[in-house]
């Protein structure tokens, strides 16, 4: 069964050489445009480089940095920062969760327009990919 969960962009300061410690002004964003929740615990996210490795894997976890266990409702984001903080849930009432994940690294990630997104489900399937272009990157 194909995913619904897409990679919706890629958020970053192109005058940025490096993120102090706290910093979270470059972030990925994933949506569930599907109808029916997505269970993202062990699925990973890259970043596909011109050399055609993929660098800097992130593993979504199982639980919340509050021991919650969580899934991307439908119409729910995931907001994947670069830099640290605790993964966590914010959402209004009637609202779709927005969850926030960090991936803890002091430095950009997302730092060429040839630099490809991928997201890969717990079987290693690539299953959304979105390449970085010059228009997300913030002014």
């Amino acid at each position: 069964m194909p995913s619904s969960v897409v990679v919706a962009g890629v958020f970053t300061d192109p005058e940025l050489q490096n993120l102090p410690p706290g910093a979270n002004d470059e972030y990925v964003v994933l949506v569930n445009t599907g109808d029916e929740p997505a269970a993202l615990p062990g699925w990973s996210l890259t970043n596909l480089k011109a050399d055609k490795a993929h660098h800097y894997r992130y593993l979504f976890p199982r639980f919340l940095s509050n021991g919650d266990p969580w899934e991307l409702e439908p119409g729910g984001m995931i907001l994947l920062y670069t830099g640290r903080g605790s993964n966590g849930c914010t959402a209004s009432a009637g609202e779709a969760r927005q969850y926030h994940f960090f991936q803890h690294r002091g430095t950009r990630v997302w730092v060429d327009d040839s630099d490809r997104v991928c997201l890969f489900d717990r079987s290693g399937t690539m299953v959304a990919s979105h390449d970085v272009v010059a228009a997300e990157r913030l002014a």
